[in-house]
């Protein structure tokens, strides 16, 4: 009868409470704590999240059988390790539980086992601390999820102190446990580095310098290369070209060693950039042009209109106005079909004012020239704003002399030819003439004796 009355309360109870039963009558009580406890603080986290959070519309943990028959196994085999003092055992059940709601989507509990495992490489011995590196590895992996990025830098670190030593150590994809360790503090520091650049702009470079020196240890090329170009940016921009342009090369070195066109491109932009902040203007044009072929030749059309935008502003800036115009015209209209209408606004208002900067010298001599050609060619670019202004004027047309008006023939009356008896009669003086000139000329000298 008690048998069956048993039986009758099998069905009557919840799932969760049946097994947390059994586990009790097998002796399992440090699971049955852990499991009990574990559901406790789902709800309580539940109720504190509210209504309106992602949480209260799960599925709580002790709604879920398949979930708690996982639970009930991994946690008695690691209590039934914990009395034999098999620690490594132990470690292994509850690595197996975090990996499992890992692969559920449950952070909150792969995140608690995790940390179990953790806890637990502290009695593990034998293994030199390899254990200890996995769960620190874990522990940091979980809190970079978390966004918890300083404390993950922590565990990484405490990874990198146990696994440099022991190279030897290799994961199952064949990757050492130092490598790894390399990759995560390079990867790590990194994002803190992004994340501090505004507000400390000095404390993300060192944090940058971090990242670059792990990757090197790591012997990750594209990982060295990556951080070497967030290093030269950095320096760049905190007025240290020449150290920008050490590590922007030596990552540019590493993409033309793995034909990385995409990368080449990039090295060559940040180069050119930082020359030009140099004054260096005809080398950061050198770069430019490469930065084009590449694009050019890889397709890469996002990166060849921006190698031509970059290309339009320097020359502009050097008032070279046609190869300004060349290039943004070039960079528009591979705007244009990448359908990209931020670049087609941007080079189109570049375009236009590198054309009125060519305009500019053409329209100014025409205003100083002043001239009837000059002036109707101003208005005529008034009507279409064309740019004629380098055309030759037209020459001036030149009218023939008219002949002469035929002169009316005139009669020998009409106008009498003077003869040469006539003239030699105007030029000498007349008898009477002399006669008078000789009397003046006595009369003069009589009266200057009386007078003396």
């Amino acid at each position: 009868m008690a048998s069956y009355s048993g039986s009758i309360s099998s069905y009557r109870n919840s799932y969760k409470h049946n097994l947390c039963l059994d586990m009790l009558q097998d002796g399992y009580h440090k699971s049955f704590s852990e499991l009990f406890a574990l559901i406790q603080q789902q709800e309580e986290e539940r109720l504190r999240q509210g209504p309106e959070s992602l949480m209260w519309t799960q599925k709580m943990l002790k709604d879920r059988h398949q979930e708690l028959d996982m639970l009930k196994f991994h946690l008695t085999k690691a209590e039934e390790a914990l009395r034999k003092d098999d620690y490594s055992e132990v470690y292994h059940n509850r690595y197996e539980l975090a990996r499992y709601f890992q692969s559920t989507g449950d952070k909150w509990l792969s995140d608690h086992f995790f940390n179990t495992c953790l806890q637990t490489t502290d009695l593990v011995t034998g293994d030199e601390g390899k254990l200890r590196a996995q769960g620190h590895d874990n522990v940091g992996s979980a809190l970079e999820e978390n966004g918890d990025y300083i404390a993950a830098a922590e565990h990484y670190e405490a990874y990198y102190k146990l696994a440099v030593d022991h190279k030897e150590w290799i994961q199952a994809d064949g990757l050492t446990y130092h490598t790894e360790a390399c990759i995560n503090l390079s990867r790590i520091y990194t994002v803190i580095a992004d994340k501090i650049v505004e507000e400390e702009a000095e404390k993300s470079l060192e944090y940058l310098k971090d990242a670059h020196r792990y990757a090197n240890e790591s012997g990750d090329r594209t990982l060295e290369g990556k951080t070497a170009y967030k290093l030269g940016q950095a320096y760049d921009k905190s007025g240290d070209g020449e150290t920008a342009l050490q590590y922007l090369k030596a990552y540019l070195d590493i993409c033309n060693a793995s034909k990385d066109s995409d990368g080449i491109g990039k090295a060559c932009d940040a180069i050119a950039k930082a020359y030009a902040r140099q004054g260096k203007l005809e080398s950061s044009i050198d770069y430019l042009k490469k930065f084009v072929e590449v694009s050019e030749s890889g397709g890469e059309e996002k990166g060849l209109s921006r190698a031509c935008h970059n290309l339009g502003n320097i020359y502009n800036s050097l008032g070279k106005y046609e190869e300004a115009t060349e290039y943004f015209s070039k960079a528009y209209n591979i705007a244009r079909s990448m359908g990209d209408m931020e670049s087609i606004s941007t080079n189109r208002v570049q375009y236009g004012i590198a054309m009125a900067h060519r305009m500019m010298t053409g329209f100014g001599e025409h205003v100083v020239l002043g001239n009837r050609p000059s002036l109707e060619r101003l208005i005529q670019w008034k009507d279409d704003r064309t740019d004629e202004f380098k055309k030759p004027f037209p020459e001036p047309k030149v009218e023939e002399p008219k002949p002469p008006s035929p002169v009316p023939a005139q009669t020998q009356e009409e106008n009498p030819v003077p003869s040469n008896n006539n003239a030699d009669e105007e030029e000498k003086p007349s008898s009477q003439q002399r006669e008078a000139t000789v009397e003046e000329t006595e009369t003069y000298e009589s009266t200057s004796l009386a007078e003396s």
